[in-house]
């Protein structure tokens, strides 16, 4: 699956049924923008290099492929969750699919197989024409998301941007940034930690904090003051699942240091100690029976250590993999 059929970046099941009809249509345009255009552009310079007899013509389409592959694989790990990259990204790498695959591929068909001149320019101008559809196609998928933004969208982690007079104000994951023209272009953000209530006034929200509030402009102060609220929500509902499940982690970890032993045998002297390095038990066999005292204490001396250190790689391990894991 290239992309998911349901609204990524969030796991409330209302969210996604509200959302479910503009995320479709989106992941429509974007499937095209993203996926089937840049193959599309892909295939047209492995046409073009089939027009020629030398194996060096197919390298156009190799990168041209690389493009697409790329911008596919980065749509997919990390490109969703930021609509507003949808359309540079696929500008960028549809527009390095023309530079690096198909006008190469048309210069070297024309050259080397100047009867096909006709095939080649149509096939150079079907390149062209996928790589501004699929720019246009990527900006139309980000605006079917999110201009008008319903109210659910404050619950998913997408970049909610909204203006006002002379402002824009976006909405993240954990701050609200807003840009005011006061006198000067002033860009201002605030994180989501230090936002205790929101309201409204004339053409404004007004974010209260402990240390006073701030006046953000925007055209339509109920919708934004909804969708703030919705995300602020959200936000602090992750930062609980967050700190719920670190602290799940942090008694389990308590639970396996609590359990790690450490042991050393050598010539019939067992020492066991627990994560804290006490000695915890020690087991003598019949070999030790006649052994000079002293030696008897070396030999338990040693055993004591070497469980101390195997106790205490036990714990560098589970501390370290517990530290891995955040």
């Amino acid at each position: 699956m290239l992309l998911p059929h349901a609204v990524p970046l969030t796991d409330d099941p209302q969210v996604v049924h509200a959302l479910s009809a503009r995320w479709q249509r989106t992941r429509t345009l974007l499937l095209i923008a993203a996926g089937v255009l840049p193959a599309a552009i892909s295939l047209v310079c492995v046409v073009l290099a089939g027009l020629t007899t030398v194996w060096w013509a197919a390298i156009p389409a190799v990168a041209a492929a690389s493009c697409a592959w790329a911008l596919l694989a980065w749509l997919r790990r990390n490109g969703l969750s930021d609509p507003y990259s949808w359309l540079p990204a696929t500008v960028l790498m549809t527009g390095a699919q023309l530079v690096l695959g198909v006008l190469p591929s048309t210069g070297i068909a024309l050259r080397l197989s100047p009867h096909a001149a006709l095939a080649v320019k149509a096939l150079c101008a079907a390149g062209v024409l996928g790589a501004g559809s699929a720019g246009v196609l990527a900006r139309m998928a980000c605006r079917r998301l999110l201009t008008a933004p319903a109210l659910e969208l404050g619950s998913t982690a997408f970049p909610l941007v909204l203006t006002g007079p002379g402002a824009r104000v976006e909405i993240g994951t954990d701050r609200v940034d807003w840009t005011t023209p006061r006198g000067a272009r002033v860009d201002v953000g605030m994180s989501f930690s230090r936002i205790e209530h929101v309201t409204t006034e004339a053409s404004a929200l007004v974010l209260h904090t402990s240390s006073g509030s701030w006046t953000v402009p925007v055209s339509d102060p109920a919708t934004a003051k909804a969708l703030l609220r919705r995300r602020l929500a959200w936000w602090r509902e992750r930062q609980a699942a967050a700190a719920e499940q670190e602290h799940g982690r942090y008694l389990d970890l308590v639970r396996s240091l609590a359990a790690v032993t450490g042991e050393a045998t050598r010539d019939g002297v067992t020492v066991n100690v627990d994560s804290n390095g006490v000695t915890t038990a020690i087991a003598l066999s019949q070999a030790v029976r006649g052994l000079d005292p002293d030696v008897l204490a070396a030999r338990l001396m040693m055993c004591a250590d070497r469980a101390r250190s195997d106790a205490r790689r036990q714990v560098e391990d589970l501390v370290l993999d517990h530290a891995g894991r955040k």
